[in-house]
């Protein structure tokens, strides 16, 4: 099946999951945000889902933040978090590639927190830890929050081979053949992404050989659906 140009979804699932499963195009899971699921839970989802929808996958945040108290995880709990190339990490990475492989995933995502800085350090950091772990055939989605600048970003973003995740809304998506548009809880102020907003995206998105748009606003579903709605051509819902 061809890959489509858009794909358009949520971000886990704002609603029931088999309401959201017959709207959208693809769903950012969050379970691997934690501690990722075993292959076995990862094929059940992956079977119980329409073939049209595709998947990205949110890695663990041990890879930078701590192992907090009472996670259970193999070895040592200092060798996890901070871009180490420890066993622990690359352990965590390998279960990581086990389950997006197990629901054939389109991307990996990687946000990262304001503690890790576009300061040098950091930067050599996130430059080994990229070139030291295997991808297999996924893209590598990054999105930075703290102090990056966007061009600044985009720059570390392009010399490490990643996509980096832009609201469009606010900061233009670098070139590439490939767009991740991630719109957060800040895209709209509390209810659905308004139709002109609809419109910028989708302008945004016509630059791109492909684009993956996910929502994370309040009214998520609804602003999926709308902005499949705009893509068709139909009249976006835009009651409040």
């Amino acid at each position: 099946m061809k890959e489509p140009k858009i794909r358009i979804g949520t971000v886990g699932y704002p609603i029931a999951r088999n309401r959201v499963l017959k709207q959208v195009d693809v769903v950012e899971l969050t379970e691997g945000r934690q501690i990722p699921p075993g292959k076995a839970a990862a094929r059940r989802w992956r079977s119980g889902a329409p073939d049209r929808v595709a998947f990205t996958v949110q890695l663990s945040r041990y890879f930078v933040d701590p192992l907090e108290e009472g996670v259970p995880m193999p070895g040592e709990r200092s060798g996890y978090g901070g871009l180490k190339l420890s066993d622990e990490n690359l352990g965590l990475w390998k279960r990581e590639l086990e389950f997006a492989s197990a629901v054939d995933t389109l991307a990996l995502v990687l946000i990262t927190p304001p503690t890790l800085t576009p300061a040098a350090i950091n930067r050599r950091l996130m430059t080994d830890f990229f070139a030291g772990v295997e991808r297999a055939r996924f893209k590598l989605i990054w999105e930075p929050h703290g102090p990056w600048e966007p061009e600044q970003a985009a720059e570390f973003a392009l010399e490490n081979d990643l996509v980096l995740a832009v609201d469009p809304l606010r900061d233009p998506a670098p070139a590439g053949p490939l767009a991740y548009f991630r719109m957060g809880p800040f895209a709209s102020m509390g209810s659905r992404v308004g139709l002109y907003d609809l419109e910028r995206i989708m302008d945004a998105a016509e630059s791109f050989d492909r684009t993956i748009c996910v929502f994370e606003t309040p009214r998520a579903f609804d602003d999926a659906r709308n902005l499949k709605k705009v893509l068709l051509g139909d009249d976006a819902d835009m009651g409040f």
